[in-house]
């Protein structure tokens, strides 16, 4: 089952019998969800289970959600934004399918990684299912702040800043927990929360916007700002790059994110005419193979003179597979802080307690 299948059946648009007695099974299924997970919690807050301090500050980058919210664009920004604050930021996460490891540098580098490693070129990134070993390795790497991936559930890692993302496109995961919807965790999870992102607020009206944080404010009084991705430009597959003005309207367009449908309308509002015929969605960190890229140009060649249009996350995994005679491009996007960046950086330089500008060599 597709993506779009599976948000097609969760969202209710879908009406037939199959999507009904799914629906059912899995709404059954989300009450020992919310079980396990009140388990897992309880255990932290009796002490059960320990939540380890490594001895630098961390940042949390996280979801209330599965699927994309923008999280490797938001974190290169954030990168930079610390940079100019002098400080040295590394990047700990858990890689998917990563193993196990004493030493997070032996483990390969997953899509996300690649991407982040060609955004933010200078800083450390880390992969390892225990992130606490990974966070002690950027220590290692001289870091003096870490951005923690994923971490919002990750309560084993303790953080001094939690930012949770939220995307506007599907902003509360169809108001159910996994597996019914799409939430991780109740929206009054939010309360744990010290800012809230909103994503790709340029593709819902002032009006959705408005929803969504008074929806929001039910849970928390944190400061919201606001985000949208911006185009930059395409890379091909031999890694040129030319200007965004250079788009084009005709393309295969596929990808195997989180998200798809805002990496959909991002391209849509290029200019790029998509339909059935030549938009191809797969399963998210999808391990692309030959025949998937074979088939992917065959289209291509009958219906967009051999142009692909991807994800870089999807791009740097599948460099090797281009066919002779296709011509694949990723868009390049980055974040764009349309609202609140000041409280950004003030809200994380208070809660580690170091002034904007700070040398930080006299952090403490």
């Amino acid at each position: 089952m597709n993506p779009k299948d599976i948000d097609d059946i969760l969202s209710g648009r879908r009406g037939d019998l199959f999507a009904h007695s799914l629906r059912a099974g899995t709404t059954l299924a989300e009450p020992f969800y919310r079980l396990g997970l009140n388990l897992h919690q309880s255990l932290y807050r009796s002490g059960l289970k320990s939540s380890h301090a490594v001895d630098a500050p961390v940042v949390s980058i996280g979801n209330l959600t599965t699927g994309g919210t923008g999280k490797t664009p938001f974190t290169a920004r954030l990168v930079k934004l610390l940079i100019e604050q002098s400080m040295i930021p590394g990047i700990a996460s858990r890689g998917y399918r990563a193993l196990k490891s004493e030493d997070s540098k032996n483990i390969p580098a997953n899509d996300e990684k690649l991407v982040l490693d060609l955004m933010c070129p200078r800083t450390p990134h880390r992969q390892n299912r225990d992130r606490v070993a990974a966070a002690q390795a950027l220590i290692d790497d001289q870091v003096d702040i870490i951005l923690l991936d994923d971490g919002f559930q990750h309560l084993r890692l303790k953080r001094d800043v939690d930012l949770v993302l939220i995307d506007a496109v599907n902003p509360f995961g169809y108001n159910h927990l996994l597996p019914r919807g799409l939430l991780r965790e109740p929206l009054n999870a939010l309360k744990r929360a010290h800012l809230i992102v909103i994503t790709r607020t340029d593709q819902i009206t002032q009006e959705e916007l408005a929803e969504i944080e008074k929806k929001i404010r039910r849970s928390t009084e944190v400061p919201i700002i606001h985000v949208h991705f911006a185009p930059t430009g395409w890379q091909d597959h031999r890694g040129n790059t030319v200007p965004i003005s250079e788009s084009h309207q005709t393309a295969v367009a596929f990808c195997g994110i989180g998200n798809p449908e805002g990496f959909r309308k991002g391209l849509m509002k290029l200019g790029l005419e998509l339909n059935n015929q030549n938009w191809f969605v797969f399963p998210d960190h999808h391990h692309y193979t030959q025949d998937d890229l074979n088939q992917l140009a065959e289209v291509a060649r009958e219906h967009a003179n051999g142009r692909l249009v991807t994800t870089l996350k999807d791009l740097v995994k599948i460099r090797e597979l281009i066919p002779q005679g296709i011509t694949c491009q990723s868009l390049l996007i980055e974040a764009v802080i349309d609202l609140g960046e000041d409280v950004l950086i003030e809200t994380i330089l208070t809660k580690i307690k170091q002034e904007p500008g700070m040398d930080t060599d006299n952090h403490g």
